[in-house]
């Protein structure tokens, strides 16, 4: 969205130093065209007022400062720039979204979405079904773009003309919430204002910020605390934290799930495989408008409940069965979550891979290991450390291990100091000390050498890969992928 300069200084409480033209706002150099206006963040290892400079050479309309910078003075590179100056950048950037979301109005269904797991793959679920919406253009997180600095830039990259409520070219907005810490999800929620709230589903993800699973259950809650009269909730009935919390007067709520009592009743789920062999999810919801059945071009029975998710939120806003099951049935994963790929080998002939290495918790690293369990044989899951989950996590991490263990997987190599730890009490666990070391690992254990592997069946498979960002397993995707790459190589030279 567009602001002149004295809407950017009325709206942050700021001072006009200097006037510019209209444009939108942006937070990376990177990101700066001719037309945009730079806004200096500041925090504890940066400061964006050191790039002034290149904001400036880039063009930009004007700039949002909270002090006075050299290149912007008389004679200086940016004096033609527009300048406004705040008392707190962080604080601007909030207003300037909350302000963006007022353009919005409540004509437009926003969606808030939060939860211990599933949130990006909901909210993929959700943009493909309200695609179908009048006019079938739906703004929506991108990426990771979901904390106090990330769902701001989600909502001022909406399309919109400078001081034009309601001039906005989206029939729907959808929203990832984030967090890691009690009193973020209200944050969001007050400036983000979503019509339709939805809670995936609450595990031991953020334990260490918020103490214990109850904790996180009550920050996650805070979606629902700030509900205005009308705005729908939709309730996961399957989920004991959230089917317990309570709910606010005057809020419209639509129960989804396996629980009897659901109005949005997923009824059956299950995996097979279309005409070339590709595995897929089916899943049978009945809805108070009729029966929804849909086919995810992916495997995972946790998938079934996001569907049900997504069908909530469609029969929230008027969608028939029809249009919602289309919707379903377009879903592809984002980035490295949970994302089914097929790759071949010169050593180890077709691989399937479930790269899944974008994030891990309890709940998310359970139903990536039940996908893996229905995969083509030998199936072996390569399992990072799970972070963020305090007193928790010597418990998480072995749980973790002990369901692996009891799927039957051929092998489970785990890496990082956490994963290693919990292998010691989980037999039939293979823990690396290094990347190298478990590459090893698992190259012997694709070739099926019967000294390193027995009982594996053939060479080939199946490979998990899952752990939280800062365990990097993308290493190991990397690796693969390479492999992939060296044997088509060879194959080419012959």
């Amino acid at each position: 969205m567009n602001f002149t300069a004295s809407s950017i200084a009325s709206i942050t409480g700021g001072r006009l130093v200097r006037d510019g033209g209209p444009g939108w706002i942006a937070t990376d150099t990177r990101q700066i065209a001719p037309g945009a206006w730079f806004l200096a963040l500041c925090g504890e290892r940066f400061d964006a007022h050191d790039f002034i400079p290149q904001a400036v050479a880039a063009g930009c309309a004007g700039v949002i400062v909270e002090r006075p910078v050299p290149a912007l003075e008389p004679g200086g590179a940016g004096e033609r720039c527009g300048v406004v100056q705040v008392a707190d950048g962080l604080a601007a950037l909030q207003a300037l979204a909350a302000a963006a979301r007022d353009r919005l109005g409540r004509g437009i269904p926003v969606v808030g979405i939060t939860g211990s797991a599933g949130k990006t793959s909901t909210r993929v679920m959700v943009v493909d079904v309200l695609r179908a919406l009048p006019g079938g253009a739906v703004h929506h997180t991108q990426g990771n773009l979901n904390n106090h600095i990330g769902l701001p830039l989600t909502l001022l990259g909406a399309p919109g003309a400078p001081e034009a409520p309601g001039a906005v070219g989206v029939s729907a907005a959808v929203l990832e919430l984030g967090m890691n810490h009690p009193g973020e999800i209200r944050l969001l929620a007050e400036i983000a204002r979503p019509t339709v709230r939805l809670i995936t589903n609450v595990g031991a993800a953020h334990v260490e910020g918020c103490g214990s699973v109850a904790g996180v259950a009550a920050a996650k809650q805070e979606l629902f605390d700030t509900a205005q009269p009308g705005d729908i909730l939709c309730v996961n009935l399957d989920d004991p934290w959230i089917a317990a919390m309570p709910l606010p007067e005057g809020a419209r709520v639509l129960g989804y799930g396996r629980a009897a009592g659901a109005e949005v009743r997923l009824e059956r789920a299950w995996i097979g495989a279309d005409l070339s062999g590709a595995l897929q999810t089916s899943v049978d919801i009945q809805a108070p408008t009729g029966r929804i059945r849909a086919v995810i071009p992916v495997p995972g029975l946790h998938l079934a409940q996001n569907a049900a998710a997504a069908a909530a939120v469609g029969v929230a806003l008027g969608l028939s069965p029809d249009l919602i099951a289309a919707g379903i049935g377009r879903f592809e994963p984002e980035g490295m979550r949970n994302r089914v790929v097929k790759i071949r080998s010169a050593q180890w002939g077709p691989l399937t891979l479930i790269e899944d290495a974008y994030n891990a918790n309890a709940t998310s690293m359970s139903a990536a290991l039940r996908t893996l369990a229905v995969l083509p044989a030998p199936r072996i899951a390569v399992l990072g450390d799970m972070l963020e989950l305090g007193s928790a996590e010597a418990g998480v991490h072995r749980e973790v291990l002990e369901e692996a263990r009891g799927l039957g997987l051929e092998a489970v190599l785990v890496l990082g100091e956490r994963m290693g730890r919990a292998a010691q009490a989980v037999p039939g666990v293979r823990a690396a000390a290094t990347l190298e070391g478990l590459l090893g690992e698992l190259a012997a254990l694709l070739a099926g050498r019967p000294e390193v592997a027995p009982g594996l069946p053939a060479p080939g498979g199946s490979v998990l890969v899952k752990g939280s960002r800062g365990a990097r397993m993308e290493r190991v995707l990397e690796w693969l992928h390479g492999a992939e790459q060296r044997g088509t190589e060879r194959d080419g030279a012959k």
